[in-house]
C-alpha cells in the first residue's frame, strides 16, 4: 500500500509542504525582460527610460521560495532580496506548472508568469504592467527616485531554469 501511495504521488507531480512541485525543488529560475517608455520626475522633468529587469527565484528543497529583484537603467541599478513570507513590494507563488510573481507600485502593479514544461527543464515568461482605470503608473526607477509613467511597454522576456541554489556562496 505504501508503495502505491508513493507511486501515485510521484505520478501526480507531488508537491512539498509549501506547494512546490517536486520538479522545482532545489532549482533556480532566472527571468528577465526590458521595460521602456516615458514619464515625469517629481520635479516635473520629462524623461524617457529603458531598463532591464531581472528576477531570480530559488525554490529550496523544502519548497520555500527566495526572490532577488533587480532593475538596471543606463546610469543606476537597485535591487532587493525577498525571503519566504516577506512582501517587500513583491511576492512569488507556485501554482502547478507556473511561477507567478506580483509586484505593487505606489500606483499600478506588475505580474510575471513563468510557465514550465512538463519536466521542469525549461520555461517561458510573460510580463504585464498594469494601472487602475485612468490612473498612471507611479513607481521608483533604478535610481530610487519616483516617476509617474505616461507610457510603458515590456519586451524581450526570457526564462531559464537550472539545478541548485544560485544564491549559495554569495
Amino acid at each position: 500500500m505504501t508503495r502505491l501511495i508513493v507511486f501515485l504521488a510521484a505520478m501526480m507531480g507531488a508537491t512539498s509542504a509549501f506547494g512546490a512541485p517536486a520538479g522545482l525543488l532545489d532549482k533556480t529560475i532566472t527571468m528577465s525582460w526590458s521595460t521602456s517608455g516615458s514619464g515625469t520626475r517629481a520635479d516635473g522633468t520629462n524623461v524617457s527610460f529603458s531598463n532591464i529587469n531581472t528576477r531570480v527565484v530559488y525554490v529550496s528543497s523544502a519548497g520555500r521560495t527566495f526572490l532577488r529583484k533587480e532593475v538596471r537603467g543606463k546610469k543606476a541599478a537597485r535591487g532587493a532580496d525577498v525571503g519566504p513570507g516577506e512582501a517587500s513590494g513583491g511576492s512569488v507563488s507556485l501554482q502547478g506548472n507556473r511561477l507567478i510573481g506580483a509586484e505593487t507600485f505606489a500606483s499600478g502593479a506588475r505580474q510575471y508568469v513563468a510557465t514550465f514544461d512538463s519536466g521542469f527543464s525549461s520555461c517561458t515568461l510573460s510580463v504585464i504592467d498594469a494601472k487602475a482605470g485612468g490612473a498612471k503608473i507611479k513607481r521608483k526607477g533604478p535610481d530610487g527616485a519616483m516617476y509617474v509613467l505616461d507610457s510603458v511597454s515590456t519586451g524581450s522576456p526570457s526564462c531559464s531554469i537550472q539545478s541548485g541554489n544560485a544564491f549559495a556562496g554569495r
